[in-house]
């Protein structure tokens, strides 16, 4: 594919995917003015910093820097290369593409994945047939309708059964010339002392999907006796159990339309809600929320209701989850449904409407933890109330704003049933205890690091800040190279004489020497291979969004700077070694060269920069 053919195609691809559509589907935008702006789903944030442009096309993140058009949010969002990345945008837009030259590396793994992805379909393709096309379905279909589950909600979600037999799926993919083993890699089979055998087995399967609604695993409920009740197909190329959501490629709309998301424990629960209309409701598929799962449910939406029966609700796993949740900035909200409930019961016993209103008067986690706490002590003596009282200063001291912890204090004193003075006075000496105690252990650990620090500890983190300054300095000047070609044209010649330590910039600035420069500045993403084409939109992105000018003499100065107290320093270390060789008997003539050249740097420093200090 040569390189107007190429550029053709991916600027279709852009032009047909545009960037505040594509973004929504991963992050909350809400427009501000002529922008969009939501919290960054490449860091953690309370405070929203991540802006899109419809206008520009561009997102960038004041927060942590990432930016640059829809190609390279997809890139980062997905984990994808350029290759695959611009393939999901063209299958979104419904535009063919001619095949794309991948690395090795990448071209295996891309197979690799597909491979799975195809297995898992065929699979799922199997067990449907096996659930509503046979006799030996007809179990299955019966405990579908006696759990209230429509056929058209089941095939909406994927279901099928898996056999009883033990080699009912492997059979079938032996005759079809597939390889057991990459089966296997699938997680669809288990290998034995007596070759393969399927590793679902009378179960009624539950396809899990990526948010694009790829099959990547399946979840299957045991029919007959046994143990486990549930089970999942192992971790693989594709499936991680902790970074996926079940029922999320279904309840993307839903959740952009009604601004939240709610979060039940199981796929019955997803099913139902969706069959009744709730369709902004996702499965974390236990109780217990991982960081990952946390990650994922931000990008969707700020607002998170946990919708979780009331035996899970209250469990320490549960509550951890939750915390991760209010910790990575989302507004979250507990769900109280009735003892004994779930929303899969709830919602077959009160419909779409009786659900809503338990989401409706749903507390905030504060709330929630004090009744937990409430139905775990006996309130009606005076030393339950103390102990209730002491359960809940931890939670408070966790609540920064101080209008909104004395309205929490004061709603516990109603709920303890003791004066508001009684627990003011109690969480006062608990408060003063509490910062004294963070104070001696702040003196504590001062005076230990005090000790501990060593001439190589303090060598380590002066290195790690200098290196984090020189890569700001390297990614200033690239972006500053962008910003005019006189600018460029200018500092040409001096940029020569760098080399930057990061390998990518280096790749950059090359290619950027040996860009025409009586063409167009600066140059279109498509003159860039893939591996610094990422990085070049980047830094394009970064200077419309935040287009203040770079100062590239003082950047090259500080730069020049650099250099040179670098290479001093290299010189010190060789000196002192050869001061070591020297006192051993060696020759002193290398030590002679090295003093001298090390002089002339010094010379060169003071002249060049009369008012740095920063070596001695």
């Amino acid at each position: 594919m040569d390189r107007l053919t190429n550029e053709k195609i991916i600027s279709d691809v852009k032009e047909n995917n545009d960037i505040v559509a594509v973004i929504s589907e991963y992050v909350n935008l809400k427009q501000r003015g002529r922008s969009f702006l939501g919290l960054c789903p490449f860091h953690s944030e309370k405070t929203p910093s991540f802006t899109v442009s419809r206008e520009k096309q561009l997102f960038y993140c004041f927060g942590c820097g990432a930016g640059g058009d829809v190609l390279s949010f997809i890139m980062r969002i997905e984990n994808l290369t350029f290759g695959p990345a611009l393939r999901l945008l063209a299958e979104r837009a419904n535009i063919k593409l001619p095949e794309l030259q991948l690395s090795p590396t990448g071209q295996k793994q891309k197979e690799e994945r597909e491979r799975l992805y195809r297995l898992n379909a065929f699979a799922a393709e199997f067990y449907q047939k096996i659930l509503w096309e046979t006799k030996t379905g007809e179990k299955a279909v019966a405990y579908l309708e006696a759990r209230g589950i429509t056929r058209a909600a089941a095939e909406k979600f994927g279901l099928g059964y898996a056999p009883p037999q033990w080699r009912a799926l492997v059979g079938l993919l032996r005759k079809k010339g597939v390889a057991l083993d990459e089966a296997e890699k699938a997680g669809l089979v288990c290998g034995g002392a007596e070759g393969f055998y399927d590793r679902f087995r009378d179960r009624l399967l539950f396809p899990i999907t990526d948010p694009r609604g790829q099959i990547i695993g399946f979840g299957g409920r045991l029919l007959g006796d046994g143990q486990p009740k549930y089970l999942n197909s192992p971790e693989t190329l594709i499936y991680r159990k902790n970074r996926s959501l079940y029922g999320l490629s279904a309840a993307r709309e839903g959740i952009r339309r009604q601004g939240r998301v709610i979060v039940v424990e199981g796929y019955m629960d997803v099913i139902q809600a969706h069959q009744q209309g709730v369709d902004e409701v996702v499965a974390s598929s236990g109780t217990a929320l991982t960081p990952e799962q946390v990650r994922l449910l931000k990008r969707y939406s700020d607002k998170v209701f946990i919708a979780y029966d009331a035996d899970a609700a209250g469990e320490a796993a549960t509550i951890r989850g939750l915390d991760l949740l209010a910790a990575a900035g989302a507004e979250v909200k507990v769900v109280r449904l009735p003892a004994g409930e779930d929303p899969d019961s709830l919602l077959k016993k009160e419909g779409a409407a009786g659900f809503r209103r338990y989401v409706a008067e749903s507390v905030d986690l504060f709330t929630f933890k004090l009744a937990y706490i409430l139905e775990n002590e006996d309130v009606t003596t005076p030393a339950g109330k103390a102990r209730a009282a002491k359960r809940v200063f931890p939670i408070l001291a966790q609540v920064k704003n101080e209008i909104i912890r004395e309205a929490y204090l004061k709603q516990t004193a109603a709920a303890v049933g003791i004066s508001e003075t009684s627990i003011y006075d109690q969480w006062r000496i608990y408060w003063y205890n509490l910062r004294k105690n963070k104070q001696r252990l702040d003196i504590k650990n001062s005076q230990r690091h005090t000790i501990d620090i060593t001439p190589a500890h303090q060598r380590q983190a002066v290195a790690l800040a200098g290196e984090k300054e020189l890569l700001q300095l390297e990614r200033l000047l690239l972006r500053g190279c962008l910003q005019e070609k006189d600018f460029f044209a200018r500092i040409k010649r001096t940029l020569i004489e760098f080399k930057f330590s990061v390998p990518l910039y280096e790749s950059l600035r090359q290619q950027l020497m040996e860009w025409d420069l009586s063409g167009q500045w600066p140059p279109p993403a498509s003159a860039f291979p893939p591996e610094t084409r990422a990085l070049y939109v980047e830094l394009l992105a970064e200077n419309k969004m935040n287009p203040l000018p770079v100062d590239l003499e003082g950047c090259l100065k500080r730069l020049r700077q650099r250099q040179l107290t670098d290479e001093i320093r290299r010189l010190q270390q060789e000196v002192a070694v050869s001061l070591d060789e020297q006192a051993e008997g060696a020759s002193p003539s290398s030590l002679q060269a090295n003093l001298a050249l090390l002089n002339e740097l010094h010379k060169k420093l003071r002249e060049e920069f009369p008012t740095f200090s920063g070596l001695t």
